[in-house]
This record gives C-alpha cells, structure tokens and sequence, in this order.
C-alpha cells in the first residue's frame, strides 16, 4: 500500500484520526504512536522486523541491505538502530522520497540512492546484498486485470513459444512454475510482483516481502480477526490510484524454484498483536468517541489481511 497524504504530519505527530491512512509500516514509525500499544511487545516496525530476522537466522550484521520503495525511510531508520550494515540502498522511483530517506538516514550509514523501479534495479544490479526488503509496495506493481482464464490456461499448456506482450508473459509464469489457475471466467495476475520474486535469484541473500495477500489462512490464534481472503488478486481503489491484492502462493512457487526457502506468516503473528480482551474490543469496535480505539479498529482490522514472506537463499 502506498502512502496515501505524504505531506501528512503523522509521521513526527501522534494523529489517530490519520492512522489508516498509512502504510503499516508507518503507523509504527515510533514504539509510542497510538497503535502500537495493540502489540504485545510495542516496538517500531523496523525494530520488529530486525528482531524476526534476527531470529530467523541468528545474525544482525549485514554488509549490504537494499530497500525498494522505502517511503519516508523510518523503517530502515528504525532497522539500523539494531541491525548493522556497512551500506544501505535505497531504490525508489520517486525522487522526493530518496531524497526524505537519505536525510532520514543520515549518519546512520553509508547510503546510497538509486532512482528505479524494483524489477530493473534488480535486472542491472552486479553481486549479490545480504539482505533485501520490499515492505507493502508489490501490489503496486504490474498487476494483468481481465485475463480469460480459459485462454490463459490454454495458452500456459500450449507447446508452442510465447511472446513478450503481458498476456504470454503470465502464460510464461504459469507454465514454468505450474501456478494454480481459476478453469474459467475472468482473473487477475500479479505479473509485476512474480517478475520481482524472480528477478530475486542470485541478487539477495535474504528478503522479506509482505503486503495485502490475496490467499491468506485465516490464523487460529487471531479468530476476532479473520481476513476476507478471496483466492484472487483483487483491485484495491485507494486516492488517486490503485493497487492489487498478491496472490502469496504464486509468489512461493516461484520463490522456492529460484533457490529460496519461503516461511509464510501473517501480519498480526509478525507484529505480535495481542489476543486479550482489550484487543478483540477494539477489533470489533468502529465507533466509541475515542480517537486511539478508534484508529486501533482501523489498524487491526487493515493488518489482518497482510501477509509476509521470508525468503533466504539456499547455500550451493
């Protein structure tokens, strides 16, 4: 999801009332904005996502970590106030923001800029960073709306060569990887977001992706909480522009045949949301005259359906 106001001034005031008008992300720039006292452990999101690496794989030290699409860059500012690395990059198309993550991260690190999309930035990206992070941005890219399923099934399990226009470039996809495809009526294809996954070989050792999923299960431990999970990518309408839902399993497929392992999780389970009383309150909850409830409501309830993927590259 991308930042809807960015000359908004959530990001160095405590505003509720703004609160789902951010990415996740930047709803947890600080460990005391109003949403995070819904955490069991009430913490900045780069600072949790720096524990769930550290983690994952028992180490905090990288040389080089790239972020794409990094906003106002407070999660890579809040990560490096854990994580270590000798440089940082910053790849986004949107020459303000580089240069809002550059001041963020001043005298943290070295850092470097880079002014692309993600999927070319990769293409043209020479060695191999320890760790990448695309934190709520895939469902902007390329998304293919209106395909036929009949003919794009068809056309996947043709014997013949495929061209490079979009329709043969998701046919490609579900012919090399054997995605799962509707039998019949109209579907949508995360064609950007796959190409993304894929350009990842060889050039990440780590990578953490998360955003709205498409196919996500519903987590036992999180029953006041269950995501509206439609099987297929749908369109998001957001202020001036649009985004889809990511269909994780297509991505894990192509993910796992590129070299990776691919651990899946839910938002609610990465964040650490809480399960008490007070929580599933404010879940249910959607109008009581408090604006921190309130804007709580809104942030559990927007949080339940993200997913997040971990993927680390298989030595050899």
């Amino acid at each position: 999801m991308v930042i809807i106001n960015d000359t908004s001034p959530f990001y160095t005031s405590d505003n509720p009332s703004l609160m789902w008008e951010m990415t996740i992300c930047q709803s947890l720039s600080r460990s005391d904005n109003a949403v995070a006292s819904a955490l069991t452990n009430p913490r900045a999101y780069g600072a949790i996502l720096a524990a769930f690496i550290a983690e994952r794989i028992s180490s905090t030290n990288f040389g080089h970590i790239v972020e794409v699409g990094g906003g106002y860059g407070t999660l890579m500012g809040n990560l490096l106030s854990t994580v270590r690395a000798k440089l940082v990059t910053m790849v986004d198309i949107s020459p303000r923001f580089l240069e809002m993550q550059a001041e963020e991260l001043e005298g943290l690190v070295d850092v470097r800029t880079v002014q692309s999309d993600a999927v070319r930035f990769l293409n043209g990206f020479q060695g191999c960073c320890d760790l990448l992070i695309a934190n709520e941005n895939i469902g902007d890219f390329t998304t293919v709306d209106g395909l036929d399923a009949t003919k794009l099934r068809e056309r996947a399990v043709a014997d013949e060569p495929l061209g490079e226009g979009e329709f043969d470039r998701c046919a490609r996809f579900a012919r090399q990887y054997k995605l799962e495809l509707p039998a019949h009526g109209v579907v949508a294809m995360n064609l950007g977001a796959l190409e993304f996954v894929e350009a990842l070989s060889g050039k990440a050792g780590i990578a953490f992706i998360s955003e709205h999923s498409a196919d996500i299960s519903p987590d036992p431990r999180y029953d006041f909480l269950q995501p509206i999970a439609t099987g297929q990518p749908r369109r998001i309408e957001l202020k001036d522009h649009a985004e889809y839902s990511i269909r994780f399993d297509h991505l894990e497929a192509v993910a796992r045949a590129a070299g990776f392992t691919v651990e899946r999780i839910s938002m609610l389970e990465f964040l650490g949301v809480r399960t008490d009383k007070g929580a599933r309150f404010m879940a249910g909850v959607e109008c009581v005259g408090n604006e921190k409830v309130e804007a709580i409501h809104e942030f559990l309830n927007h949080a339940k359906e993200y997913e997040c993927l971990l993927l680390v590259a298989e030595e050899g």
